[in-house]
């Protein structure tokens, strides 16, 4: 435990005593904290020590620092990390972390040192730009930031330079490659209250685009836990293609050239290691340098901080580079990122330069990167001059997510499914940092469209909604004067977002006062909503036709709309029913002038798109929504797909019986991969709203084994996953970044899949969305009012054998345990819930009635429980 402790704590530590005395604690003049930096500006992935000591006589129960940092930061109070991060913000609208470090405090001298880290003005998807970097330091205690008892220097191990990772595509998205250097670290612990730092210079008060008083983040600070590596892939000689170079680009690109040749008794030394969580010793013994490696298998996709704890045997001057891959294979080319024989190639998901370097000094020392990464795999490439040796006490990384405790579960005796499960879930919480990003790894960047998913998923397993608070509310602050979002916000990268995924955060904004039932919440971001729905329905013709190219529909498949006369069969019902959500707001506001004009307006596009969007059957054909209409050229394809049906019917805006006609040709039994002519779905998302949709039909067995099907190439020993075994590890995946595969689409070796990006990434959580349906659709829970305080529960066991979880809603988890051979159902419900339950969907026989057992309340087809407690039912004529 205590070894922990020292490699978690410190970037480089020195087994050095504190230098002499303490410039002691300069108790603080300022009643208020003042933003503080080393001196006006933003310098580019530049590292700097912040440091105070104060005293305090007894110990709070509690004691709260409020913190902020731009553009980041990480916080220590007496050594420990209580902050590695904080949270993503638009740098005039910044957020202060409250942060508790009651439990890091001791009666007497105590310090605070900040770590702080400077990305400078550059374009990201996390941050708006820089325009100058500091600190923000106010504790409930009396300590504050500000010029009188803090001081400040250049973190000297952390090698400043401007190579900023680039994206395949040539976009910058996240931060720099790091490298630290040991032998440049500062002497001495500086967490000890007796280091003498009166060499470091006094901070400067600054002024930037922030409030002076920054604004309380909605969210607790990441969980954050070490991870050893559970595993190894492979260890040996890695030949070098390139020379050893400082330049930052070359340690990504020296890994992703080498020639990696496995030696199969190191590898089983390392192996033994990590079983009994002993040391392993990468040595040249030759007489000319080598570089000698070690491959990692997480098992998993992981996100956080690497880290190294090295004993005392371990040489100087030896270069450590860390090389990270999310995906063994690339749906795109298939192309193999990863290979049996350890080699990993960093650059085919997140870009050039994502890699890492450390130099070491001689003896026992530890490492913490301070930036995250993401990976499955992680390689070690030590650069090793003869007779060298690194010896590694430990290897893994500090796990950094949202505490995220799984509170919803499912089960349901198939095997298969299980395994889905368990994969969604792992994708599911690496996908939750500070936000709900996209992919932790490549962009990190809040994507609206699988955001707003993602957290009706937070809630529904983990009661997670702060996290859709930030969603909100940052898609708000985003927002232009003409009702435009960003897509991914806070950033300043230079987008637009499509209507379809912008109209997700009317939804998002929809499910958070769904879930509180506050209507303090929506009237705090009423102004917002009007102006967006200002511009969107701007485009609505008298006839109600929506007309507009500016959509995404299902990503890189299907047909598209390209002209200004064109409107989408997949988007317009997405709009159709956000209207309406909005409507059924603007009613808890009182806004009776909008409520009245949106539900109007929404009547007549419902009318317009039966008449310009649903295409009559004809031949084999059925009644189906086509993908477009385009007002100058009807004529032209308009496109028959399976993400096009999907809305529409559970929405409504097809009758039931022309919808299941839809959708059994659309999907076709027994796993529902489409005709010639029908696309395929892609954005995962849609295959969330293709599983919705066919339950809401009753075709509930079909969702189950196209579910398992579009999963199976992804899961582990699959006769379907194309991996070696190696390589599929005991979860399987990673899952990919889009639906349509390589084998869906039956392409060559080498040749290009153009449904997929060139740069996939194996972290993504929107695959993740399955979940979701699994407790609206198979457990058959959703709250039917505001704040939760009415459900309905209507299981469908979709030809499983059972189907049993736990389903969170805003007021408690609801229990259900249905069987359907032996017309078992039990329902466990919480407080102060009204709970309607139903004949289970997949009832085929009429005159079934639920039979509410120990009580003489007749069988009907339905019951209503207002009391907490578990009921059993029997299902019988």
């Amino acid at each position: 435990m205590n070894r922990l402790v020292f490699f978690v704590v410190f970037g480089i530590f020195s087994f050095v005593d504190g230098l002499g005395t303490s410039s002691e604690s300069r108790a603080q003049s300022e009643s208020q904290a003042a933003w503080i930096y080393s001196s006006p500006g933003a310098p580019e992935n530049q590292f700097n020590y912040f440091r105070t000591v104060f005293s305090i006589s007894t110990v709070p129960s509690t004691a709260i620092c409020r913190f902020a940092a731009d553009s980041n930061g990480h916080l220590y109070v007496n050594g420990l990390p209580l902050r590695r991060k904080v949270t993503r913000y638009n740098e005039t609208l910044i957020t202060a972390e409250l942060v508790e470090v009651s439990g890091a405090l001791v009666a007497g001298r105590n310090t605070l040192v900040v770590l702080h880290h400077s990305w400078g003005p550059i374009t990201t998807f996390q941050r708006t730009a820089a325009a100058q970097a500091g600190v923000y330091v106010s504790c409930d205690f009396g300590l504050v930031s500000g010029t009188a008892g803090w001081r400040v220097v250049r973190a000297p191990e952390y090698v400043q330079h401007t190579e900023q990772i680039v994206g395949l595509t040539g976009d910058h998205r996240i931060r720099y490659p790091q490298i630290i250097v040991a032998a440049n670290a500062l002497p001495g612990n500086i967490h000890d209250p007796s280091y003498n730092d009166s060499a470091w210079a006094v901070p400067v008060v600054v002024s930037g685009p922030w409030p002076s008083v920054p604004y309380d983040v909605e969210t607790e600070g990441q969980r954050e836990f070490a991870t050893p590596v559970p595993s190894v892939l492979a260890a040996g000689l890695a030949a070098q293609a390139l020379p050893f170079s400082t330049d930052p680009y070359s340690i990504a690109a020296g890994i992703d050239t080498s020639t990696c040749t496995s030696d199969p008794v190191l590898t089983q030394q390392v192996a033994d290691s990590l079983a009994w969580a002993a040391p392993f010793v990468l040595n040249n013994t030759g007489s000319s340098p080598a570089v000698l490696f070690v491959t990692f298998d997480f098992q998993r996709p992981v996100h956080g901080y690497p880290y190294l704890q090295l004993a005392a045997a371990t040489s100087a001057g030896v270069a450590i580079d860390f090389g990270y891959s999310e995906k063994a294979l690339s749906e795109y080319d298939g192309s193999y990122h990863v290979s049996t024989s350890g080699w990993l190639n960093t650059t085919g998901t997140v870009g050039h330069g994502y890699a890492d370097r450390y130099e070491t000094v001689a003896g026992p020392q530890a490492l913490e990167l301070p930036d995250e990464r993401t990976m499955r795999w992680l390689t070690l490439h030590a650069w090793l001059a003869p007779g060298a040796a690194v010896v590694f006490d430990q290897v893994g990384i500090v796990q950094s997510q949202y505490a995220a405790d799984a509170l919803g579960s499912f089960d349901c005796g198939d095997a298969v499914l299980q395994q889905i499960v368990s994969l969604c879930l792992i994708h599911a919480k690496v996908s939750m940092s500070d936000s709900f990003v996209d992919c932790p790894g490549r962009e990190d960047g809040q994507w609206i469209e699988d955001a707003r998913l993602r957290g009706l998923l937070a809630a529904r397993w983990f009661n997670v909604t702060a996290l859709s608070h930030v969603l909100v509310r940052s898609l708000a602050q985003s927002q232009k004067a003409d009702g435009t979002t960003h897509p991914f916000p806070p950033s300043n990268y230079p987008a637009g977002s499509t209507y379809d995924w912008s109209v997700q955060w009317i939804a998002a904004a929809w499910d958070y006062y769904q879930w509180t039932g506050s209507v303090e919440f929506v009237q705090q971001f009423w102004p917002n909503i009007v102006r967006y729905w200002a511009d969107v329905l701007s485009h609505v013709l008298p006839s109600g036709l929506w007309l507009t190219p500016n959509v995404e529909a299902d990503i890189r498949i299907g047909v598209h709309c390209y002209t200004q006369q064109c409107s989408s069969g997949l988007v317009t019902p997405w709009i159709i029913e956000r209207l309406r959500f909005s409507v059924e707001m603007a009613a808890v506001v009182n806004d009776t002038k909008h409520a009245a004009a949106w539900a109007a307006t929404a009547d007549l596009m419902a009318a317009a798109f039966a008449k310009y969007h649903v295409v009559p059957a004809s031949g084999q054909l059925p009644t189906h929504v086509a993908d477009v209409y385009d007002l100058g050229e009807p004529n032209m394809p308009r496109g028959y797909s399976q993400a096009g049906q999907t809305v529409a019917i559970y929405t409504g805006l097809l009758d039931t019986a022309d919808a299941v006609a839809d959708l059994s040709y659309a999907f076709p039994a027994p796993q529902g991969n489409p005709p010639s002519d029908v696309a395929r779905w892609n954005n995962p998302t849609y295959g969330y709203r293709t599983l919705r949709a066919l339950s809401h039909v009753g075709m509930s067995r079909l969702a189950v084994e196209h579910l398992k099907q579009r999963y199976a190439r992804y899961l582990p020993a699959n006769s379907r996953n194309p991996l070696p075994l190696p390589l599929q590890g005991p979860w399987g995946g990673p899952l990919p970044e889009y639906a349509f595969s390589r084998a869906d689409g039956n392409f060559a070796p080498g040749e290009i899949n153009p449904t997929q990006p060139i740069d996939p990434t194996g972290s993504h959580g929107w695959m993740s969305v399955p979940l979701v349906w699994l407790h609206e659709s198979i457990l058959g829970v959703q709250w039917t009012s505001a704040g939760g305080g009415t459900v309905t529960v209507q299981p469908d066991a979709a030809g499983l054998p059972y189907v049993s979880g736990h389903a969170v809603t805003p007021l408690g988890a609801i229990w259900v345990f249905y069987q359907p051979s032996t017309g078992q159902l039990r329902v466990t419900i919480p407080s102060d819930v009204k709970a309607t339950v139903m004949l289970p969907k997949d009832v085929a026989q009429p005159k079934q009635r639920l039979h509410l057992l120990a009580s003489q309340v007749p069988a009907d087809v339905s019951h209503v429980l207002s009391s907490p407690g578990t009921y059993a039912f029997k299902i019988a004529h």
